[in-house]
């Protein structure tokens, strides 16, 4: 009996699976999901250039109402669908990803002796029921998509800055090492507090 309670400990500081592992299954909710978000956004970063084009054909004189507001409108209900899909699939993805997971944890709790419960504590299986798989839902649903959505924007907006006038493009984009440090240094500290208190 002694040396199955001291075997549980050692199976459990074994096994770490990382959040990707456990994501991997469903790998293709995840593309989907993110290819919508890109397709959002990138729709998104063509409306500055419609605008723009806007402006320099009333300037030329050669602006057309009815073009501008169809190519507007049209860009418009396209964003609003992949938007629409993009948030259905946020939903379904996460809500699935949490069912999984706690069906997964209470049936291998439900197979775990008693020793191994009162060893584990049975405070830190029922965090890992709620909390734990609450976090990975919401990994899921909105730091995936803004995650991605972030970085895609950030590249897209840079290249049409560069596109439009380098110069002020070099200028804007100076700034965004400075965002991008102070968001490493706030998420480290946050990552350390995080592992506190999970433990």
């Amino acid at each position: 009996m002694k040396n199955s309670d001291t075997e549980v400990p050692k199976q459990k500081t074994k096994q770490s699976p990382s959040i990707f592992s456990l994501l991997k299954p469903y790998s293709g909710l995840i593309f989907m999901l993110i290819l919508f978000a890109l397709l959002s956004n990138g729709l998104n970063l063509w409306i500055p250039k419609l605008i723009g084009s806007g402006i320099d054909a009333y300037s030329a004189g050669k602006f057309s109402y009815r073009i501008i507001a169809a190519e507007f409108i049209t860009i418009v209900i396209i964003i609003f669908l992949f938007s629409f899909l993009q948030s259905l699939m946020q939903t379904y993805a996460s809500e699935k990803v949490a069912r999984d997971l706690r069906t997964r944890l209470a049936d291998k709790i439900s197979r775990q002796s008693f020793a191994y419960i009162q060893t584990t504590n049975p405070s830190r299986l029922l965090t890992n029921l709620t909390s734990d798989v609450d976090s990975i839902k919401l990994f899921v649903s909105q730091a995936i998509v803004s995650i991605v959505s972030s970085l895609f924007i950030i590249i897209g907006a840079s290249i049409l800055l560069l596109s439009i006038n380098w110069k002020l493009g070099l200028i804007v984009m100076a700034i965004i090492p400075i965002i991008g440090g102070t968001f490493f240094v706030v998420l480290g500290k946050v990552r350390v507090l995080f592992k506190k208190v999970g433990k």
